[in-house]
């Protein structure tokens, strides 16, 4: 069955959907629906450290044909929105066609030089794009299906494809990302949001339920406010400035965002240039092990 990437999750309501944009707004410090046109799309990505250290990042089960062509998820069932042990409620599902990978085909055998040449041209390609040189795992499943390689093969050089980032199987509005990042995708109700998440609930700092205090939604506002703890050594919060900030400053220099909120100067753009797409939201998870990121995906 194809994935339905672009269709909500069945069951969510105007009413719902009113109230998870409520709630995020407060997360975001904005609307979601002033994060861009109508028309934007957004996606949630799983990628850091962890991916390499524990060879998630070579698992064969992202390579698979109909994984790449997006007819079936991946549930790799050791990727947590917070470490491992705290709660079975939060592991994650993935859409390996929309997931980014780098390429190396400079190990390639000569019998296979059709197929590696073809790799480094879609590479090339890459680099002026948003994804700064990867590669989606649709374009590399399509071009392993055109030359018949079965990339999960044995045989292959281990560095031939490497996950980078994994995409959180979603929709592809801003609330769909949100919803996927924060592990409420399947929640279309109040009575469907997970209690917590496990032990990490219990250090949440009352910051971080200052932040959503505002969050209409009870259940929502216990939920979220643990992935509102900006000081946090299992999922740490990181906000940026909007990538439309300077143009919502009147001739004063006044505008609609605390400057308290916000790194408009460090952060926000290095981030942005160094990982593509136009970042919204990110959680930083056991220490800097593992990243979470919402972000605006350019066609």
């Amino acid at each position: 069955m194809t994935l339905e990437n672009s269709t909500p999750p069945p069951g969510r309501s105007a009413e719902w959907a009113a109230a998870l944009a409520q709630a995020f707004g407060e997360v975001l410090g904005r609307p979601p629906a002033e994060h861009g046109d109508a028309d934007a799309r957004y996606g949630a990505y799983y990628g850091g450290n962890f991916l390499d250290e524990a060879e998630l990042d070579h698992d064969p089960v992202w390579v698979g044909r109909a994984a790449l062509a997006g007819e079936e998820t991946v549930e790799p069932g050791h990727l947590l929105l917070t470490p491992p042990g705290d709660t079975a409620e939060t592991e994650l599902v993935f859409d390996a066609s929309r997931s980014l990978f780098w390429v190396d085909p400079r190990e390639l055998p000569d019998t296979l030089a059709a197929f590696g040449a073809d790799l480094a041209a879609a590479v090339a390609e890459s680099e002026s794009g948003q994804w700064r040189g990867a590669l989606l795992g649709a374009d590399l499943g399509r071009i392993a299906g055109h030359h018949g390689v079965d990339l999960a093969s044995a045989d292959l050089p281990r560095e031939l494809w490497t996950l980078w980032q994994g995409r959180i199987a979603s929709g592809d509005t801003l609330l769909d990302a949100l919803c996927a990042a924060t592990g409420l995708t399947a929640a279309t109700s109040s009575e469907l949001v997970p209690a917590g998440l496990g032990d990490s609930a219990d250090e949440v700092e009352e910051e971080a339920h200052e932040l959503v205090a505002g969050v209409a939604d009870p259940a929502l506002r216990d939920y979220l406010a643990a992935f509102c703890d900006e000081e946090s050594h299992d999922l740490a919060l990181v906000r940026f400035a909007p990538a439309d900030y300077e143009d919502d400053q009147d001739d004063e220099g006044d505008d609609d965002f605390d400057d308290a909120d916000f790194d408009h100067d460090d952060d926000y753009d290095d981030y942005d240039e160094s990982q593509g797409g136009t970042v919204v939201v990110r959680w930083d998870g056991a220490v800097d092990q593992y990243e979470v990121t919402v972000r605006r995906v350019i066609a």
